[in-house]
């Protein structure tokens, strides 16, 4: 065996862990890695080996490692001490992410009412899928502030806010305006902070809105796609204003039905008289409404409704 001093060594090293978030420093980034996999690479930049010494195969075995090769044509192995240092300190983003630093907001409302419990889960698992996914290292939250009429997503990221903005308006429809505020210049450049109003539409699905003096409702709102309650006819939506609210309608029960008008017993026990609803007959359950005077029923089992 020749002895390592005369064929290889390995010189001391160090890794830096985040202490927070236990990503490792790889050159200038920090990366979630495994540290035997930078191990395995720090040893082998850090190893020097004899001109003469053909290494062939390098093996790390607790703390020490075996050079495995060839040496005027003669196999050897080496057994060298593999020592190195793991240094944790606090890394650039979580750095920030403690230090409360953000570069854009979400903001979150809808139009002329609160955010439903729904919603908000909704938007909230959007910044969790979207924080989770993003390879960027300002990719976090700084802070979410729940107000009554919506909340607030404070963002690491200028390019994450953005982009969470756009999905929450995909998924969950309205519309998007972003703007900006100076924040500090830093060696004569202008730094800004950016904030993306995401604003949902006034109608959920279910709501009953008027549009040109038809009671419409809404079946997606995403897409602003509702239906005519009384010939099903399908009909794209703008801003209009909600004319009864889904959790304000009535259930009632056909009892009586002609080409033009049904009967409905109400929950409460009234008989009113409304509009045929398309696709409703005798004995189906339907959920009725009053508007100026006039009752209107909407049948949920037609086709219409369930698209």
């Amino acid at each position: 065996m020749v002895e390592r001093r005369e064929v290889a060594r390995i010189d001391e090293f160090e890794i830096i862990v985040c202490s927070r978030c236990n990503l490792i420093k790889v050159g200038n980034r920090w990366v979630d890695t495994e540290i035997e996999k930078v191990v395995e690479d720090l040893l082998l930049k850090n190893a020097r080996v004899l001109e003469e010494f053909d290494v062939r195969e390098v093996e790390i075995s607790n703390d020490r490692c075996i050079f495995r090769g060839e040496i005027l044509d003669e196999d050897v192995e080496v057994f060298v001490p593999l020592k190195y240092k793991i240094n944790r300190v606090i890394c650039d983003r979580c750095s920030r992410e403690a230090g409360g630093y953000y570069e854009s907001i979400v903001q979150i409302r809808a139009e002329r009412r609160e955010l439903s419990d729904e919603e908000i889960e909704k938007a909230l698992e959007i910044v969790d899928e979207v924080i989770s996914n993003a390879k960027e290292q300002k990719a976090f939250v700084s802070k979410i502030e729940r107000k009554k009429e919506g909340i607030n997503i404070f963002l690491g990221s200028r390019n994450i806010g953005k982009k969470l903005s756009k999905i929450i308006l995909r998924r969950l429809g309205g519309s998007l305006r972003e703007s900006r505020k100076l924040h500090t210049r830093i060696d004569g450049r202008d730094v800004y902070r950016f904030t993306y109003s995401v604003r949902l539409p006034e109608y959920r699905e279910g709501d009953i809105v008027e549009k040109d003096g038809r009671f419409i409702v809404v079946r997606n709102s995403v897409t602003g796609k509702g239906s005519d309650i009384i010939t099903g006819e399908t009909v794209n939506l703008s801003n209009e204003w909600v004319a009864v609210r889904r959790e304000d309608l009535k259930s009632g029960v056909v009892v009586n039905a002609d080409s033009e008008a049904v009967e409905v017993v109400c929950d409460d026990g009234r008989f009113v008289t409304t509009p045929r609803p398309l696709g409703a007959g005798i004995g189906d359950v339907v959920k009725v409404f009053e508007r100026n005077g006039r009752f209107f029923s909407v049948y949920e089992g037609s086709k219409s409704f369930e698209e």
